[in-house]
Protein backbone atom coordinates (compact mmCIF):
# COMPACT_ATOMS: atom_id res chain seq x y z
CA UNK A 1 0.00 0.00 0.00
CA UNK A 2 2.80 2.69 1.01
CA UNK A 3 4.34 2.23 -2.43
CA UNK A 4 1.06 2.55 -4.24
CA UNK A 5 0.10 5.67 -2.55
CA UNK A 6 4.17 6.83 -3.15
CA UNK A 7 3.52 5.88 -7.05
CA UNK A 8 0.41 7.98 -6.90
CA UNK A 9 1.75 10.78 -5.45
CA UNK A 10 4.77 10.99 -7.92
CA UNK A 11 1.97 10.92 -10.54
CA UNK A 12 -0.13 13.60 -9.31
CA UNK A 13 3.60 15.73 -8.95
CA UNK A 14 4.14 15.13 -12.57
CA UNK A 15 1.08 16.00 -14.09
CA UNK A 16 0.12 18.55 -11.61
CA UNK A 17 1.55 21.63 -13.40
CA UNK A 18 0.09 20.59 -16.83
CA UNK A 19 -3.21 20.42 -15.28
CA UNK A 20 -3.03 23.00 -12.41
CA UNK A 21 -3.10 25.80 -14.51
CA UNK A 22 -4.45 28.78 -13.24
CA UNK A 23 -6.27 26.87 -9.68
CA UNK A 24 -6.05 28.35 -6.42
CA UNK A 25 -2.86 27.66 -4.21
CA UNK A 26 -3.54 27.36 -0.60
CA UNK A 27 -1.32 26.45 2.30
CA UNK A 28 -2.97 25.41 5.75
CA UNK A 29 -2.16 23.92 9.26
CA UNK A 30 -5.18 21.92 11.34
CA UNK A 31 -5.07 20.52 14.42
CA UNK A 32 -8.02 18.39 16.34
CA UNK A 33 -8.06 20.00 19.09
CA UNK A 34 -6.94 22.89 20.89
CA UNK A 35 -7.14 22.30 24.15
CA UNK A 36 -5.67 18.49 25.85
CA UNK A 37 -4.80 17.47 29.02
CA UNK A 38 -0.87 16.73 29.73
CA UNK A 39 0.35 13.52 28.17
CA UNK A 40 -3.01 13.73 25.53
CA UNK A 41 -1.92 13.81 21.89
CA UNK A 42 -3.18 16.46 19.10
CA UNK A 43 -3.21 15.63 15.33
CA UNK A 44 -1.38 18.09 13.05
CA UNK A 45 -1.93 18.06 9.59
CA UNK A 46 0.08 20.35 6.92
CA UNK A 47 -1.87 20.29 3.79
CA UNK A 48 -0.70 22.32 0.52
CA UNK A 49 -3.11 22.14 -2.04
CA UNK A 50 -2.24 23.01 -6.27
CA UNK A 51 1.32 24.21 -5.17
CA UNK A 52 3.58 20.99 -5.40
CA UNK A 53 5.20 18.86 -2.02
CA UNK A 54 7.92 21.62 -0.95
CA UNK A 55 7.49 22.51 2.72
CA UNK A 56 8.75 22.29 6.05
CA UNK A 57 7.82 21.56 9.53
CA UNK A 58 6.74 24.26 11.73
CA UNK A 59 8.50 25.11 14.92
CA UNK A 60 6.33 23.17 17.83
CA UNK A 61 7.37 25.70 20.26
CA UNK A 62 7.97 23.06 23.14
CA UNK A 63 5.55 20.33 21.53
CA UNK A 64 6.78 16.72 21.43
CA UNK A 65 6.30 14.84 19.06
CA UNK A 66 4.99 11.41 19.59
CA UNK A 67 4.50 9.65 16.34
CA UNK A 68 4.41 10.72 12.16
CA UNK A 69 4.75 11.89 9.69
CA UNK A 70 2.72 10.19 7.68
CA UNK A 71 1.82 11.36 4.15
CA UNK A 72 -0.78 11.74 2.47
CA UNK A 73 -2.21 12.73 -1.34
CA UNK A 74 -5.82 13.54 -2.97
CA UNK A 75 -6.71 14.41 -6.70
CA UNK A 76 -10.16 15.54 -7.33
CA UNK A 77 -11.39 16.50 -10.67
CA UNK A 78 -14.21 18.97 -10.79
CA UNK A 79 -15.91 20.21 -14.00
CA UNK A 80 -12.56 19.04 -16.01
CA UNK A 81 -10.55 21.27 -13.73
CA UNK A 82 -7.86 19.26 -11.65
CA UNK A 83 -6.81 19.88 -7.90
CA UNK A 84 -4.16 18.16 -6.52
CA UNK A 85 -3.23 18.20 -2.76
CA UNK A 86 -0.48 16.67 -0.64
CA UNK A 87 -0.22 16.59 3.59
CA UNK A 88 1.80 15.53 6.53
CA UNK A 89 0.29 14.37 9.40
CA UNK A 90 2.03 14.59 13.08
CA UNK A 91 0.89 13.64 16.12
CA UNK A 92 1.90 15.62 19.12
CA UNK A 93 1.69 16.33 22.94
CA UNK A 94 2.67 18.03 25.62
CA UNK A 95 4.42 17.18 28.61
CA UNK A 96 3.31 20.07 31.12
CA UNK A 97 0.56 22.71 31.58
CA UNK A 98 0.64 25.56 29.78
CA UNK A 99 -0.42 27.66 26.36
CA UNK A 100 2.45 26.58 23.51
CA UNK A 101 2.36 28.06 19.99
CA UNK A 102 2.72 26.03 17.01
CA UNK A 103 5.05 28.69 14.61
CA UNK A 104 3.71 28.99 10.62
CA UNK A 105 5.43 26.33 8.13
CA UNK A 106 6.63 27.79 4.97
CA UNK A 107 6.64 26.38 1.38
CA UNK A 108 8.36 27.15 -1.93
CA UNK A 109 5.72 28.02 -4.72
CA UNK A 110 6.68 29.07 -7.98
CA UNK A 111 9.38 31.12 -6.72
CA UNK A 112 8.12 32.70 -4.02
CA UNK A 113 7.10 31.54 -0.36
CA UNK A 114 3.68 30.85 1.35
CA UNK A 115 3.12 30.08 4.87
CA UNK A 116 0.71 28.35 7.27
CA UNK A 117 -0.95 30.77 10.49
CA UNK A 118 0.33 30.05 14.11
CA UNK A 119 -2.14 27.26 15.96
CA UNK A 120 -2.25 27.76 20.18
CA UNK A 121 -2.52 25.03 22.49
CA UNK A 122 -3.68 24.67 25.71
CA UNK A 123 -2.21 21.92 28.15
CA UNK A 124 -4.05 21.63 31.34
CA UNK A 125 -3.23 19.62 34.05
CA UNK A 126 -3.63 15.66 34.10
CA UNK A 127 -7.32 14.84 35.63
CA UNK A 128 -8.83 18.11 35.20
CA UNK A 129 -12.54 17.34 35.02
CA UNK A 130 -14.69 18.49 32.12
CA UNK A 131 -17.26 21.06 32.70
CA UNK A 132 -20.24 19.08 31.18
CA UNK A 133 -20.83 15.58 32.69
CA UNK A 134 -23.58 14.56 30.17
CA UNK A 135 -20.89 15.77 27.20
CA UNK A 136 -18.10 13.91 29.31
CA UNK A 137 -20.00 10.85 29.47
CA UNK A 138 -21.76 10.99 25.55
CA UNK A 139 -18.14 11.57 24.54
CA UNK A 140 -16.76 8.60 26.17
CA UNK A 141 -19.19 6.51 23.83
CA UNK A 142 -18.50 7.99 20.35
CA UNK A 143 -15.94 10.73 20.55
CA UNK A 144 -17.16 11.86 17.23
CA UNK A 145 -21.13 11.80 17.25
CA UNK A 146 -23.35 12.18 20.72
CA UNK A 147 -26.58 13.51 21.49
CA UNK A 148 -27.40 14.57 25.80
CA UNK A 149 -30.00 15.79 27.46
CA UNK A 150 -29.52 18.12 30.51
CA UNK A 151 -31.66 20.12 32.67
CA UNK A 152 -31.54 23.57 33.96
CA UNK A 153 -31.82 21.78 37.72
CA UNK A 154 -32.08 18.50 39.09
CA UNK A 155 -34.28 19.33 42.22
CA UNK A 156 -37.52 21.06 42.16
CA UNK A 157 -40.87 21.26 43.93
CA UNK A 158 -44.12 19.64 42.28
CA UNK A 159 -45.00 21.59 39.57
CA UNK A 160 -41.85 23.97 39.24
CA UNK A 161 -40.74 24.66 36.40
CA UNK A 162 -37.79 22.99 34.75
CA UNK A 163 -36.09 23.17 31.07
CA UNK A 164 -35.24 20.31 29.36
CA UNK A 165 -32.48 19.97 26.81
CA UNK A 166 -31.95 17.83 24.12
CA UNK A 167 -27.92 18.28 22.09
CA UNK A 168 -26.19 17.18 19.54
CA UNK A 169 -22.46 17.37 19.36
CA UNK A 170 -20.77 16.35 15.61
CA UNK A 171 -17.38 15.92 13.93
CA UNK A 172 -18.53 14.84 10.42
CA UNK A 173 -18.56 17.23 8.00
CA UNK A 174 -22.24 15.74 6.61
CA UNK A 175 -24.65 14.44 8.78
CA UNK A 176 -28.16 13.99 7.93
CA UNK A 177 -30.63 13.04 10.89
CA UNK A 178 -33.05 10.20 9.92
CA UNK A 179 -34.65 8.97 12.81
CA UNK A 180 -35.58 11.65 15.70
CA UNK A 181 -37.71 9.47 19.29
CA UNK A 182 -38.05 11.92 21.99
CA UNK A 183 -38.29 9.77 25.77
CA UNK A 184 -41.59 9.24 27.33
CA UNK A 185 -42.28 11.29 30.59
CA UNK A 186 -43.64 9.72 33.20
CA UNK A 187 -44.62 11.64 35.99
CA UNK A 188 -44.31 15.35 33.94
CA UNK A 189 -46.44 17.18 31.94
CA UNK A 190 -44.42 19.33 29.37
CA UNK A 191 -44.56 22.43 27.00
CA UNK A 192 -42.62 22.95 23.60
CA UNK A 193 -40.29 25.69 23.30
CA UNK A 194 -39.66 27.02 20.07
CA UNK A 195 -36.11 26.37 19.40
CA UNK A 196 -34.87 29.21 16.41
CA UNK A 197 -32.52 27.92 13.20
CA UNK A 198 -28.99 28.96 14.88
CA UNK A 199 -27.77 26.08 12.77
CA UNK A 200 -24.63 24.98 14.26
CA UNK A 201 -22.32 26.57 16.97
CA UNK A 202 -18.89 25.56 18.16
CA UNK A 203 -18.02 24.20 21.86
CA UNK A 204 -14.93 22.57 23.30
CA UNK A 205 -15.37 19.31 25.23
CA UNK A 206 -12.41 18.30 26.78
CA UNK A 207 -10.19 19.56 24.42
CA UNK A 208 -11.59 18.34 21.10
CA UNK A 209 -13.85 20.79 19.15
CA UNK A 210 -17.44 20.10 18.44
CA UNK A 211 -19.92 21.31 15.95
CA UNK A 212 -23.42 21.67 18.27
CA UNK A 213 -26.93 21.79 17.22
CA UNK A 214 -29.66 22.14 20.08
CA UNK A 215 -32.45 19.21 18.53
CA UNK A 216 -35.29 20.59 20.82
CA UNK A 217 -36.27 22.02 24.06
CA UNK A 218 -39.25 21.04 26.46
CA UNK A 219 -40.71 23.04 29.59
CA UNK A 220 -41.35 20.18 32.54
CA UNK A 221 -43.62 20.31 35.42
CA UNK A 222 -43.08 17.45 37.59
CA UNK A 223 -46.67 16.31 38.52
CA UNK A 224 -45.64 13.80 41.66
CA UNK A 225 -43.00 13.60 44.11
CA UNK A 226 -40.57 11.21 44.54
CA UNK A 227 -37.77 10.17 41.69
CA UNK A 228 -38.47 10.66 38.40
CA UNK A 229 -36.65 9.21 35.60
CA UNK A 230 -35.92 10.80 31.67
CA UNK A 231 -35.36 7.81 29.69
CA UNK A 232 -32.61 7.93 27.03
CA UNK A 233 -33.36 10.47 23.51
CA UNK A 234 -32.49 8.06 20.47
CA UNK A 235 -31.49 9.17 17.04
CA UNK A 236 -30.42 8.06 14.03
CA UNK A 237 -28.06 9.54 11.61
CA UNK A 238 -26.49 9.15 8.10
CA UNK A 239 -23.16 10.61 8.29
CA UNK A 240 -20.23 11.66 5.11
CA UNK A 241 -23.11 10.75 2.49
CA UNK A 242 -22.14 12.38 -0.77
CA UNK A 243 -23.38 12.13 -4.47
CA UNK A 244 -20.87 9.21 -4.82
CA UNK A 245 -21.12 8.35 -1.60
CA UNK A 246 -23.96 6.40 0.41
CA UNK A 247 -22.58 6.77 3.47
CA UNK A 248 -22.97 5.23 7.03
CA UNK A 249 -26.01 4.79 9.31
CA UNK A 250 -24.78 5.52 12.92
CA UNK A 251 -27.54 5.03 15.93
CA UNK A 252 -27.32 7.03 18.81
CA UNK A 253 -28.81 6.67 22.75
CA UNK A 254 -27.96 9.94 24.93
CA UNK A 255 -28.02 9.55 28.53
CA UNK A 256 -30.90 9.44 31.02
CA UNK A 257 -31.27 11.54 34.19
CA UNK A 258 -32.74 11.21 37.23
CA UNK A 259 -34.98 13.91 38.88
CA UNK A 260 -35.88 14.38 42.23
CA UNK A 261 -39.32 16.29 42.73
CA UNK A 262 -40.24 17.65 46.34
CA UNK A 263 -43.40 17.60 47.11
CA UNK A 264 -44.77 20.83 48.64
CA UNK A 265 -45.56 21.45 52.08
CA UNK A 266 -48.81 19.51 53.87
CA UNK A 267 -50.11 23.11 55.19
CA UNK A 268 -51.60 24.45 52.14
CA UNK A 269 -54.00 27.22 52.65
CA UNK A 270 -57.92 26.35 51.11
CA UNK A 271 -57.68 28.37 48.02
CA UNK A 272 -54.11 26.75 46.70
CA UNK A 273 -55.16 25.49 43.60
CA UNK A 274 -52.03 24.35 42.65
CA UNK A 275 -49.90 27.32 40.85
CA UNK A 276 -46.12 27.70 42.10
CA UNK A 277 -43.61 29.80 41.00
CA UNK A 278 -43.98 33.91 41.55
CA UNK A 279 -47.43 35.32 40.48
CA UNK A 280 -49.48 38.71 41.25
CA UNK A 281 -53.17 39.01 41.46
CA UNK A 282 -55.60 41.65 40.05
CA UNK A 283 -59.65 41.82 39.80
CA UNK A 284 -61.91 44.60 37.68
CA UNK A 285 -65.31 44.96 37.36
CA UNK A 286 -65.94 46.52 33.98
CA UNK A 287 -68.48 49.15 35.48
CA UNK A 288 -69.61 49.59 39.44
CA UNK A 289 -72.80 51.12 38.72
CA UNK A 290 -75.66 49.68 36.68
CA UNK A 291 -79.24 48.58 36.06
CA UNK A 292 -81.12 45.26 37.25
CA UNK A 293 -80.66 43.05 34.27
CA UNK A 294 -77.88 44.60 32.80
CA UNK A 295 -74.37 42.62 32.23
CA UNK A 296 -71.25 43.33 34.08
CA UNK A 297 -67.78 41.64 33.15
CA UNK A 298 -65.60 41.07 36.38
CA UNK A 299 -61.95 40.24 35.06
CA UNK A 300 -59.44 38.15 37.46
CA UNK A 301 -55.73 38.40 36.40
CA UNK A 302 -53.04 36.32 37.62
CA UNK A 303 -49.64 37.20 35.81
CA UNK A 304 -45.94 36.33 36.59
CA UNK A 305 -43.92 33.05 35.71
CA UNK A 306 -45.80 29.45 36.95
CA UNK A 307 -47.54 27.14 35.30
CA UNK A 308 -49.62 29.02 33.69
CA UNK A 309 -51.62 26.78 31.44
CA UNK A 310 -52.50 24.71 34.61
CA UNK A 311 -53.99 27.15 36.47
CA UNK A 312 -58.03 26.33 37.44
CA UNK A 313 -60.64 29.54 37.56
CA UNK A 314 -60.59 30.68 41.07
CA UNK A 315 -64.14 30.40 43.05
CA UNK A 316 -66.14 33.18 43.12
CA UNK A 317 -69.10 33.51 45.42
CA UNK A 318 -71.71 36.21 44.04
CA UNK A 319 -74.76 36.62 45.48
CA UNK A 320 -78.03 34.88 45.28
CA UNK A 321 -79.68 37.86 43.08
CA UNK A 322 -76.67 37.76 40.48
CA UNK A 323 -77.04 35.36 37.78
CA UNK A 324 -73.52 33.92 37.00
CA UNK A 325 -72.13 32.33 33.72
CA UNK A 326 -69.02 30.26 33.44
CA UNK A 327 -65.67 32.21 32.50
CA UNK A 328 -64.12 32.80 29.48
CA UNK A 329 -60.45 31.96 29.40
CA UNK A 330 -57.98 34.52 27.54
CA UNK A 331 -54.04 33.49 27.55
CA UNK A 332 -51.54 35.41 27.17
CA UNK A 333 -48.80 33.19 27.62
CA UNK A 334 -45.17 33.17 26.34
CA UNK A 335 -42.72 30.08 26.17
CA UNK A 336 -39.19 30.04 25.76
CA UNK A 337 -35.81 29.03 27.43
CA UNK A 338 -36.26 31.17 30.54
CA UNK A 339 -39.72 29.53 31.11
CA UNK A 340 -42.78 30.11 30.99
CA UNK A 341 -44.45 33.44 31.62
CA UNK A 342 -47.11 36.03 31.02
CA UNK A 343 -50.82 36.26 32.46
CA UNK A 344 -54.51 33.94 32.41
CA UNK A 345 -57.48 35.99 32.26
CA UNK A 346 -60.82 34.44 33.65
CA UNK A 347 -63.83 36.79 32.27
CA UNK A 348 -66.86 36.11 34.88
CA UNK A 349 -70.52 37.35 33.00
CA UNK A 350 -72.86 38.26 35.94
CA UNK A 351 -76.21 39.42 35.72
CA UNK A 352 -77.77 41.09 38.74
CA UNK A 353 -81.26 40.63 38.83
CA UNK A 354 -82.63 42.95 41.87
CA UNK A 355 -81.25 46.66 42.57
CA UNK A 356 -79.25 47.34 45.67
CA UNK A 357 -76.09 48.19 47.00
CA UNK A 358 -73.53 44.79 46.62
CA UNK A 359 -70.48 44.54 48.43
CA UNK A 360 -68.68 41.32 46.32
CA UNK A 361 -65.74 41.73 48.43
CA UNK A 362 -61.67 40.51 47.40
CA UNK A 363 -60.87 37.68 45.28
CA UNK A 364 -58.49 35.73 47.48
CA UNK A 365 -56.04 33.14 45.63
CA UNK A 366 -53.25 31.48 47.20
CA UNK A 367 -49.77 30.30 45.13
CA UNK A 368 -46.54 28.26 46.19
CA UNK A 369 -43.43 31.00 46.37
CA UNK A 370 -40.49 29.37 44.71
CA UNK A 371 -38.26 32.25 45.93
CA UNK A 372 -39.49 31.76 49.87
CA UNK A 373 -40.13 28.00 49.73
CA UNK A 374 -43.43 28.90 51.16
CA UNK A 375 -47.17 29.33 50.05
CA UNK A 376 -48.24 33.12 49.46
CA UNK A 377 -51.56 34.44 49.53
CA UNK A 378 -52.65 36.71 47.05
CA UNK A 379 -55.91 39.19 47.73
CA UNK A 380 -57.40 41.69 45.28
CA UNK A 381 -59.34 44.79 46.08
CA UNK A 382 -62.86 44.79 47.18
CA UNK A 383 -65.49 44.90 44.10
CA UNK A 384 -68.66 46.59 44.76
CA UNK A 385 -71.52 46.90 42.48
CA UNK A 386 -74.66 50.05 42.87
CA UNK A 387 -77.47 48.03 40.94
CA UNK A 388 -80.52 50.66 39.88
CA UNK A 389 -83.79 49.48 39.50
CA UNK A 390 -84.87 48.21 36.11
CA UNK A 391 -86.70 49.98 32.81
CA UNK A 392 -89.87 48.78 34.53
CA UNK A 393 -89.15 49.93 37.38
CA UNK A 394 -88.93 48.70 41.54
CA UNK A 395 -91.80 45.53 40.95
CA UNK A 396 -90.62 44.41 37.67
CA UNK A 397 -90.17 40.81 37.86
CA UNK A 398 -88.24 39.14 35.17
CA UNK A 399 -88.78 35.76 33.96
CA UNK A 400 -86.07 34.35 32.75
CA UNK A 401 -85.97 30.38 31.43
CA UNK A 402 -83.86 27.75 32.66
CA UNK A 403 -80.19 27.81 31.59
CA UNK A 404 -80.44 23.64 31.81
CA UNK A 405 -80.92 21.38 28.92
CA UNK A 406 -84.30 20.24 27.68
CA UNK A 407 -85.45 17.17 29.24
CA UNK A 408 -88.02 15.31 26.51
CA UNK A 409 -90.32 14.18 28.75
CA UNK A 410 -91.79 11.09 26.60
CA UNK A 411 -93.98 10.17 23.00
CA UNK A 412 -96.53 8.71 23.92
CA UNK A 413 -98.82 10.54 22.14
CA UNK A 414 -98.53 9.88 17.76
CA UNK A 415 -100.58 12.49 15.63
CA UNK A 416 -102.90 10.90 13.20
CA UNK A 417 -100.96 11.36 9.57
CA UNK A 418 -102.14 13.40 6.49
CA UNK A 419 -101.24 14.52 3.55
CA UNK A 420 -99.30 11.96 0.38
CA UNK A 421 -99.81 8.41 2.44
CA UNK A 422 -97.66 6.51 -0.90
CA UNK A 423 -100.84 4.38 -1.28
CA UNK A 424 -100.60 2.13 -4.68
CA UNK A 425 -102.99 1.03 -7.45
CA UNK A 426 -104.64 -2.21 -7.13
CA UNK A 427 -102.57 -5.09 -9.01
CA UNK A 428 -98.96 -3.44 -9.05
CA UNK A 429 -96.13 -5.43 -7.90
CA UNK A 430 -92.51 -4.88 -7.77
CA UNK A 431 -92.08 -8.47 -8.86
CA UNK A 432 -90.94 -8.18 -12.55
CA UNK A 433 -91.18 -4.49 -12.64
CA UNK A 434 -88.27 -2.45 -14.81
CA UNK A 435 -87.16 -1.30 -10.97
CA UNK A 436 -86.95 -4.74 -10.12
CA UNK A 437 -84.72 -5.71 -13.35
CA UNK A 438 -82.69 -3.02 -12.37
CA UNK A 439 -82.26 -3.33 -8.81
CA UNK A 440 -81.43 -7.43 -9.21
CA UNK A 441 -78.68 -6.79 -12.46
CA UNK A 442 -76.77 -4.20 -10.71
CA UNK A 443 -74.95 -6.52 -7.95
CA UNK A 444 -73.50 -8.82 -10.30
CA UNK A 445 -72.57 -5.98 -12.83
CA UNK A 446 -70.82 -4.19 -10.24
CA UNK A 447 -69.08 -7.51 -8.81
CA UNK A 448 -67.80 -7.81 -12.57
CA UNK A 449 -66.81 -4.43 -13.05
CA UNK A 450 -64.97 -4.72 -9.66
CA UNK A 451 -63.22 -8.24 -10.43
CA UNK A 452 -61.69 -5.97 -13.56
CA UNK A 453 -60.52 -3.53 -11.73
CA UNK A 454 -58.96 -5.62 -9.04
CA UNK A 455 -56.91 -7.85 -11.90
CA UNK A 456 -55.75 -4.32 -13.49
CA UNK A 457 -54.46 -3.29 -10.05
CA UNK A 458 -52.54 -6.20 -9.24
CA UNK A 459 -51.25 -6.21 -12.69
CA UNK A 460 -49.79 -2.57 -11.64
CA UNK A 461 -48.69 -3.55 -8.31
CA UNK A 462 -46.95 -6.59 -9.82
CA UNK A 463 -44.96 -4.34 -12.17
CA UNK A 464 -42.91 -2.39 -9.20
CA UNK A 465 -40.31 -0.31 -11.94
CA UNK A 466 -43.99 0.68 -14.15
CA UNK A 467 -44.60 2.16 -10.60
CA UNK A 468 -41.97 3.89 -9.42
CA UNK A 469 -41.93 5.57 -13.13
CA UNK A 470 -45.37 6.84 -13.29
CA UNK A 471 -45.14 8.21 -9.88
CA UNK A 472 -41.73 9.82 -10.42
CA UNK A 473 -42.89 13.06 -11.45
CA UNK A 474 -45.60 13.54 -8.49
CA UNK A 475 -42.88 12.74 -6.33
CA UNK A 476 -40.47 14.86 -7.62
CA UNK A 477 -43.17 17.39 -7.06
CA UNK A 478 -43.44 16.71 -3.83
CA UNK A 479 -39.93 17.14 -3.36
CA UNK A 480 -39.42 20.01 -5.05
CA UNK A 481 -42.52 22.02 -2.68
CA UNK A 482 -40.12 21.43 0.28
CA UNK A 483 -37.09 23.15 -2.09
CA UNK A 484 -39.29 26.09 -2.25
CA UNK A 485 -40.02 26.62 1.24
CA UNK A 486 -36.66 26.39 2.23
CA UNK A 487 -35.84 29.26 -0.21
CA UNK A 488 -38.69 31.20 0.62
CA UNK A 489 -37.02 31.15 4.29
CA UNK A 490 -33.80 31.70 3.06
CA UNK A 491 -32.35 28.41 4.80
CA UNK A 492 -29.11 27.67 2.86
CA UNK A 493 -28.93 23.89 4.61
CA UNK A 494 -32.09 22.65 4.03
CA UNK A 495 -32.84 24.07 0.25
CA UNK A 496 -29.70 21.96 -1.70
CA UNK A 497 -30.46 19.13 0.57
CA UNK A 498 -34.38 19.13 -0.50
CA UNK A 499 -33.61 20.02 -3.95
CA UNK A 500 -30.68 17.24 -4.28
CA UNK A 501 -33.42 14.99 -3.00
CA UNK A 502 -36.04 15.90 -5.45
CA UNK A 503 -33.25 15.17 -8.66
CA UNK A 504 -31.86 11.90 -6.92
CA UNK A 505 -34.91 10.73 -6.42
CA UNK A 506 -36.68 11.67 -9.40
CA UNK A 507 -33.87 9.97 -11.91
CA UNK A 508 -33.83 6.83 -9.37
CA UNK A 509 -37.90 6.28 -10.03
CA UNK A 510 -37.93 7.02 -13.29
CA UNK A 511 -35.03 5.39 -14.77
CA UNK A 512 -34.77 2.41 -12.24
CA UNK A 513 -31.69 3.12 -10.68
CA UNK A 514 -29.87 2.05 -7.04
CA UNK A 515 -28.66 5.34 -5.14
CA UNK A 516 -24.98 4.33 -6.39
CA UNK A 517 -26.55 4.21 -10.07
CA UNK A 518 -27.18 7.63 -10.66
CA UNK A 519 -23.67 8.69 -11.80
CA UNK A 520 -22.87 10.49 -14.99
CA UNK A 521 -22.13 7.59 -17.42
CA UNK A 522 -24.99 5.45 -16.41
CA UNK A 523 -27.24 8.89 -17.13
CA UNK A 524 -26.32 9.31 -20.11
CA UNK A 525 -26.74 5.69 -21.25
CA UNK A 526 -30.13 5.43 -19.86
CA UNK A 527 -31.83 9.32 -21.65
CA UNK A 528 -29.41 8.10 -24.54
CA UNK A 529 -32.58 7.11 -26.57
CA UNK A 530 -33.95 11.36 -25.47
CA UNK A 531 -33.91 14.18 -27.99
CA UNK A 532 -31.09 15.95 -26.32
CA UNK A 533 -30.38 13.20 -23.85
CA UNK A 534 -26.57 13.60 -23.50
CA UNK A 535 -27.38 17.29 -23.37
CA UNK A 536 -30.17 16.15 -20.36
CA UNK A 537 -27.55 13.34 -18.56
CA UNK A 538 -24.98 16.61 -18.19
CA UNK A 539 -27.59 18.97 -16.82
CA UNK A 540 -28.89 16.56 -14.13
CA UNK A 541 -25.10 15.53 -13.22
CA UNK A 542 -24.12 19.27 -13.32
CA UNK A 543 -26.88 20.61 -10.90
CA UNK A 544 -26.35 17.50 -8.59
CA UNK A 545 -22.95 18.50 -8.55
CA UNK A 546 -23.44 21.66 -7.77
CA UNK A 547 -25.97 20.83 -4.71
CA UNK A 548 -23.42 18.67 -3.06
CA UNK A 549 -20.93 21.43 -3.42
CA UNK A 550 -23.14 23.91 -1.65
CA UNK A 551 -24.25 21.48 0.78
CA UNK A 552 -20.79 20.72 1.71
CA UNK A 553 -18.72 24.25 1.53
CA UNK A 554 -19.44 27.80 1.40
CA UNK A 555 -19.65 27.84 -2.67
CA UNK A 556 -22.67 28.87 -4.79
CA UNK A 557 -22.19 29.45 -8.64
CA UNK A 558 -25.52 31.02 -8.62
CA UNK A 559 -28.90 32.11 -7.36
CA UNK A 560 -31.05 30.01 -5.61
CA UNK A 561 -34.27 30.87 -7.24
CA UNK A 562 -32.21 30.07 -10.76
CA UNK A 563 -31.19 26.76 -9.54
CA UNK A 564 -34.86 25.90 -8.56
CA UNK A 565 -35.88 27.04 -11.66
CA UNK A 566 -32.91 25.24 -13.54
CA UNK A 567 -34.14 22.07 -11.72
CA UNK A 568 -38.21 21.91 -12.25
CA UNK A 569 -37.22 22.85 -16.45
CA UNK A 570 -35.49 19.92 -16.09
CA UNK A 571 -37.97 17.18 -14.86
CA UNK A 572 -40.26 19.11 -17.44
CA UNK A 573 -38.28 18.45 -20.30
CA UNK A 574 -37.25 14.69 -19.54
CA UNK A 575 -41.07 13.81 -19.05
CA UNK A 576 -41.95 15.60 -22.25
CA UNK A 577 -38.84 13.61 -23.74
CA UNK A 578 -40.22 10.57 -22.60
CA UNK A 579 -43.61 11.01 -23.50
CA UNK A 580 -42.49 12.34 -27.06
Amino acid sequence: MERIARILLFFALCIGPQLLHGQEISFTATVDRKSIAVGEHVRLTLTLTNGGDRFNSPDLGGLVVVGGPSYGSNMVSTNGRMSVSVSRTWLITGTAPGKYTIGAAKASVGGGTIQTEPIVIEVLKAGSKPSDANASQGQRSDPNLFVTISLSKNKAYVGEQVVATYTLYNRYAALELTKFELPKLSGFWSEEIEVPDNGWSEQVVNGIGYRVAVLKKQLLFPQRSGKLRIEPLELTCIVNRSFFNRGSSVDLRSNALDFTAIALPANAPPDFNGAVGELELSALADRTSVKANEAIEITVRVTGRSNLKLLDAPTLDFPGDFEAYDPKVVDKISVNASGMSGSREFQYTVIPRHDGHFDLGSVAFSYFDTRSNSYRPLRSAPIVIDVAPGDGGPAANVQRPSKSDVVTLGEEVRYIRTGDLGLRPKGHFLFGSFSWLVGMSTPPLAFLLFLGWHRKRLRALGDVEGTRRKRADGVARKRLRDAEQALQQGAHGPFYTALAKALHGYLSDKFNLGVAEVNPNELRQRLAHLQDGTELADTCARLLSTCDMARFAPVEDKPRRELYDEATQLIQRIERSARA
